[in-house]
């Protein structure tokens, strides 16, 4: 018994003299580390979250590439521990990534362009933007692609490299949004007349605000009309519905007032064979005569 006693304290001796030590220190390093490393991204998720200038998408990105930082720096603690050359680890896995960026050169730079998309914020979540053409409401920001759901209930997905690249209007942006609306009337309707029932259609609607004040005003000589311009802002939110119903009170209060919109006409004169017939001697007379002439 005392020799079994003595063959186990002598492993044990061994091993903590030799490598077992060093194996032991590394458990230890990797499982505090990964508590550490826990701890601290759960408080970087935390202040993320309540960051008033950082959205979702910004908020996941960072919470993941921190997550992603400290599992490497624990990784490389915990082989430093284990008596691993950590130089020439780092320089290899530095070779590696190298060799995948220059594989993944497309890739990477729609990463890129996502990073930049997610905190210069020329749009967010819910916002209704207008990228190259394209119409519709942010539902997804993403590292590569960003996703539209169009009026249509289609969804679309653009490449966060065109998106940096094209032309992007954000409708949302702004609390205010402003409505431009011609209006023909007849060449001989009174101005003042006119300019009265429009302005009326506008300030009795709620939507419309005082500041900037709506305006309506004799904008365009048509070629069969004259041309009124109203002009007003509503809330963003409210715009379409304001617009369909000044468009279709303006219309009712004109036709109220015995004012109709006008229409552009095409007069067609029909001309009879006989006619065209009995004008024919009369016109090569008056051909000929020029000749002698």
């Amino acid at each position: 018994m005392e020799e079994f006693l003595r063959s186990v304290a002598d492993f044990f001796a061994g091993f903590f003299a030799g490598t077992g030590l060093s194996v032991v220190k590394a458990l230890a390093v990797l499982v505090v580390g990964l508590i550490v490393a826990g701890l601290l991204v759960a408080l970087v998720r935390s202040i993320a979250i309540k960051h008033r200038r950082l959205d979702n998408a910004a908020a996941s990105f960072v919470v993941s590439l921190t997550r992603a930082v400290l599992y490497v720096l624990v990784a490389i603690l915990v082989l430093s521990v284990a008596g691993v050359n950590t130089a020439s680890l780092i320089a290899a896995f530095a070779a590696v990534a190298l060799a995948i960026s220059l594989g993944l050169q497309d890739t990477l730079s729609g990463l890129t362009n996502g990073i930049l998309i997610i905190f210069t914020k020329p749009f967010k979540q819910g916002d209704y933007v207008s990228i190259d053409g394209t119409e519709g409401t942010v539902k997804e920001i993403r590292l590569f692609n960003t996703k539209l759901t169009t009026p249509e209930n289609l969804d679309v997905i653009i490449p966060n490299s065109k998106v940096l690249g094209a032309n992007v209007v954000n409708y949302s942006a702004m609390p205010l949004r402003r409505i431009d609306i011609d209006v023909p009337v007849p060449y001989d309707t009174d101005v003042e007349t006119v300019k009265g029932i429009l302005m009326g259609c506008m300030t009795e609607d709620e939507r419309v605000v005082d500041i900037p004040a709506p305006l309506c005003r004799l904008y365009e000589y048509g070629s069969s009309a004259l041309v009124y311009r109203v002009r007003c802002w509503v809330p963003n939110g409210a715009y379409w519905d304001a617009r369909f119903d000044l468009n279709e009170r303006m219309l009712i209060r004109l036709r109220e007032n015995r004012i109709e919109i006008p229409f552009d006409q095409l007069d067609v004169h029909i001309v009879s064979e006989a006619k065209k017939a009995s004008d024919a001697p009369a016109a090569e007379e008056r051909k000929g005569g020029d000749h002698v002439a």
